[in-house]
């Protein structure tokens, strides 16, 4: 592989050792030592001379040397590059410089990544994810021209200037507006602070509430990046069972008996991974023991606007008596916008950590975001999302209970974009992925060490029509087999 840009060599010379042996030797260290890569282009002989303060000869002869030993190569209008690839025969696998370099013996703490997303290769014919949006119809298109109105607007300056530590001020009244008009909150911009994304918003409520030694309660199966965030801060995980109605209150009211919680972390409106919508008894019981145990409630509505049924559902945090809730939503789905909704002094203190993390807000995609808010352009698209993913859900369900009838069960969800199977018999998700479907690992859903039954997490929004009834027709005809 070739590079374009040209390395620096800096080489203090010394008298004991011709220069362009010096030279030589140098080259092949930083060869060695995994600097130089294969392809990599030196210097011109010139501009190698001009930067060591040597004669040019000195430089033609080290190259002429080193290009005789294989290790690197001139060629008319490309340059001189190090050898691609480098002769095996100079630098032998037994050789002390081929060996790998010693393992720290420095503590850090250790962080596994979460499980990579093996559809991005394309190796599948199919992919059910978990429930994300279609990136083709979302407004990425409106979006961008608005970045670029602003960009040529003489007042972009000022408009750029219209923010505070909790993010785009104009941004912030959209998103106020949007809480108290259709989610039932009583929300001031004060109570809100924009992020750059969903699991910004996990991590920034994590850092600012848990304590290390702290104790939060999840739900079980459940939103595992959201727990990853938890176990960050060094609490202590509390799995609570998840029924047919949402999290089992009962279950969680036990464990509140015998431990003092700092906090419940709940998906109420569509649970992930089973889309059930949490009834508002529990909500209010919920509410009821935040208040006698004194824990915080930490609600993900991660997506609110996809709710299918004719009655909506409003948030907790809307809920009389809900002060011990903090909110975490989306500005739009496909955008790398959320924000977080809590009590004034916890939203100043969570602002001030996402500060620490980094202060550099992309102002123009907040004020872009604010300006189609106030347009209205925001509303439109998710109207008209919502009606082309009501859709998809009638087919998939529709697919569902013809051809899975004896092979799974699954309720219709009333809202959100994927839908929860269990199958009448394991299958193995390797099984699947060999025959080019992809689904989420089911485990992914469930604690450490679990062993116990799985859901599958079926994703159809990302999904056209076409594409919805091949999958599944294909997916039916694996788990009959």
């Amino acid at each position: 592989m070739k590079h374009h840009s040209q390395v620096h060599l800096q080489l203090s010379v010394n008298s004991e050792v011709p220069i362009y042996q010096q030279i030589k030797s140098y080259i092949i260290n930083e060869i060695k030592r995994g600097r130089l890569l294969p392809g990599a282009q030196l210097p011109g002989s010139r501009v190698l001379a001009q930067q060591l303060r040597v004669n040019r000869n000195t430089v033609i002869l080290a190259y002429e040397h080193l290009a005789a030993d294989g290790w690197i190569a001139t060629q008319y209008k490309s340059g001189t590059r190090i050898s691609d690839p480098i002769p095996q025969e100079l630098v032998p696998p037994g050789s002390p410089e081929a060996a790998p370099k010693p393992v720290l013996d420095i503590s850090f703490r250790q962080f596994d990544p979460p499980q990579p997303l093996p559809y991005n290769n394309g190796t599948f014919d199919i992919v059910f994810d978990d429930g994300q949006p279609d990136g083709r119809i979302s407004p990425i298109p409106e979006l961008t021209r608005e970045v670029r109105k602003i960009l040529h607007q003489q007042t972009s300056k000022s408009h750029l200037k219209n923010y505070n530590e909790r993010g785009n001020e104009q941004l912030l009244q959209e998103i106020n507006l949007v809480l108290n008009n259709d989610r039932g909150l009583a929300a001031v911009p004060e109570n809100i602070c924009v992020t750059h994304g969903h699991q910004d918003s996990l991590f920034l409520v994590a850092q600012t509430l848990i304590f290390p030694g702290d104790h939060v309660a999840v739900e079980h199966p459940g939103y595992q990046p959201a727990w990853d965030a938890f176990r960050l801060t060094g609490a202590h995980l509390h799995y609570i069972p998840v029924d047919e109605y949402g999290i089992d209150v009962e279950a969680l009211a036990v464990v509140c008996q015998h431990t003092s919680l700092k906090a419940v972390y709940i998906t109420p409106h569509h649970q992930y991974p089973t889309t059930t919508t949490l009834p508002a008894a529990r909500r209010q019981q919920l509410l009821s023991l935040s208040e006698q145990y004194h824990f915080m409630i930490i609600e993900d509505d991660y997506d609110h606007n996809y709710h299918f049924d004719a009655q909506p559902v409003l948030p907790v945090a809307g809920m009389p008596h809900a002060d011990n809730v903090v909110y975490i939503g989306s500005v739009a789905p496909s955008i790398p916008l959320s924000f977080v909704y809590g009590p004034v002094e916890f939203i100043h203190s969570l602002a001030s950590c996402q500060m620490v993390v980094s202060q550099q807000r992309d102002r123009l995609l907040e004020q872009g975001m604010a300006n189609l808010m106030a347009e209205g352009e925001i509303r439109k698209y998710l109207q008209q999302s919502h009606a082309i993913y009501k859709k998809r859900l009638a087919l998939t369900t529709g697919i569902l209970e013809v051809n899975f009838n004896g092979i799974a069960d699954f309720t219709i969800p009333k809202g959100g974009l994927a839908i929860w199977m269990q199958l009448h018999q394991a299958v193995e998700v390797s099984q699947l992925h060999a025959a080019g479907i992809y689904i989420v690992n089911p485990y992914s859903f469930y604690a450490p060490h679990y062993t116990g039954q799985t859901g599958l997490r079926l994703g159809f929004a990302s999904l056209e029509e076409n594409a919805i009834v091949k999958g599944l027709d294909k997916l039916a005809k694996i788990l009959q087999k």
